[in-house]
């Protein structure tokens, strides 16, 4: 398989990721647990999957902070799916914010590199904002629900970058055969 397919395998990823991440921004808490936990998790694998093709597309261009965003992000997904089961303690907020922070610098590189378009990279910014006013501010639980659809809408569109960068370079190479 080429790198092309898998960056667009990748692409696919995140737009489904981000797809699942707006979905679960309505979710109610009164939904099953296990439904929850299944959407959560396959949120999280779309999520990892997507992250990694982000930094596949052009890691040598993303650099040494590119690298480190992306390691980052990964150790933040990491932490969200394995904190109950390591600590018994819901890590998702540390997570959640190491993840998005993670994210934030690799975008910059990316967008640096002309691979992802800025507005992009300033959802997912917002989003943390958002994230962290709603932690600190309880009672604007409802900006949760944006904070979700901003990252779910720029993750997504990243997504949607990727696969059709990854298409457009497998059409040239089938070209040039």
């Amino acid at each position: 398989m080429s790198k092309a397919s898998l960056i667009g395998l990748g692409g696919i990823a995140a737009i489904l990721a981000g797809i699942l991440r707006g979905v679960a921004s309505f979710i109610p808490d009164t939904t099953y647990e296990l439904a929850l936990q299944l959407l959560y998790f396959s949120t999280d694998v779309f999520i990892l999957l997507g992250t990694i093709a982000f930094y596949g597309i052009q890691h040598k261009e993303t650099g040494k902070l590119g690298l480190l965003g992306f390691l980052i992000a990964i150790v933040g997904i990491l932490l969200i799916r394995s904190s109950k089961a390591i600590t018994g303690v819901n890590l998702y907020p540390a997570g959640a914010l190491i993840f998005s922070l993670g994210l934030s610098i690799l975008g910059i590189r990316l967008w640096l590199a002309k691979v992802l378009p800025i507005w992009i990279i300033g959802l997912w910014v917002l989003s943390i904002l958002v994230g962290v006013i709603v932690y600190f501010v309880p009672w604007l639980n409802f900006l949760f629900v944006i904070s979700g659809l901003m990252f779910a809408v720029g993750f997504a569109a990243a997504g949607i970058k990727l696969w059709s960068a990854a298409k457009a370079a497998e059409d040239t190479y089938s070209l040039s055969e």
